[in-house]
């Protein structure tokens, strides 16, 4: 049985600071990396068309362009993964950034933090999680890191789209409460409960068409969402045909495949 996450379980925090101030210096760590500042997805194609009201939601946290438009779009609830625990942190400096300066984005790509000193000094932490999240940027101001450091080069990223423009459009989905899941989709893992839709982004791309890889992968997502529902997926890097067919093949059991535009959705079939 593969590893059993529990709702409860905490960052450890000291860790996930020293790693972060080692990327900052530009250097790797397994099982953390860089983080997305902006979606580099076209959501507005993946999930313009799709019905998020009152379902169970999972996504891939990464800029967290992903879990805001879930909630955006009148999701019941919206729980999070990334294999990256880095993500969580950036959620809550989203929040704030939404929340206190009415800003889509944080201004902290410059090399300059004197923009987050003083988004800090407004931040009054609502849970355990949110406190957390506050001490470590207020760390890094410390100790004056190259905040741009630990995000991916906007320059070499694609041009994503979201269905919202305006801060204002989300004073309602700036809730604190997000249920985290620290977790890689290609090993096996087990979380409490089933969803009706997750949203995945482009990580199957990132298989390198391993078949084991794809295996895991499928049974983690037929153990992880109801029949009925769906995994939305985006395809940011080419694949061939053979390829493609090669994963389809391996989610045919359980899942229909549903081409789109910009991606592709596995829609899981009712199997009685």
């Amino acid at each position: 049985m593969g590893k059993v996450i529990s709702m409860s379980e905490v960052r450890d925090f000291n860790k996930d600071y020293l790693v972060s101030r080692v990327i900052s210096f530009g250097k790797k760590v397994d099982g953390y990396n860089k983080t997305f500042y902006k979606t580099n997805e076209d959501l507005v194609d993946a999930y313009l068309d799709v019905d998020f009201k009152d379902k169970d939601v999972i996504s891939v946290l990464a800029s967290g362009d992903q879990v805001l438009t879930a909630r955006y779009l009148d999701a019941k609830t919206v729980d999070s993964f990334d294999y990256n625990p880095l993500t969580i942190y950036y959620f809550y400096l989203r929040l704030w950034t939404l929340k206190y300066r009415r800003l889509l984005y944080p201004k902290i790509m410059d090399g300059d933090n004197t923009w987050l000193y003083y988004l800090l000094g407004w931040v009054q932490p609502r849970n355990e999680q949110e406190a957390l999240a506050k001490h470590y940027f207020e760390l890094h101001v410390h100790d004056n890191t190259q905040m741009d450091q630990l995000f991916y080069d906007l320059e070499m990223q694609p041009e994503g789209r979201t269905l919202f423009t305006k801060p204002e459009e989300l004073v309602e989905c700036l809730s604190p409460e997000l249920t985290f899941y620290p977790i890689n989709l290609f090993e096996e893992f087990h979380l409490p409960k089933q969803y009706d839709i997750g949203l995945i982004s482009n990580i199957l791309d990132s298989s390198k068409v391993d078949p084991e890889k794809i295996q895991i992968a499928y049974e983690n997502l037929d153990r992880l969402i109801r029949p009925g529902g769906s995994v939305i997926c985006s395809k940011l890097h080419y694949r061939t045909r053979d390829e493609m067919d090669k994963e389809k093949r391996i989610f045919e059991k359980s899942f229909e495949f549903i081409p789109k535009e910009e991606g592709y959705v596995y829609q899981k079939k009712n199997l009685c």
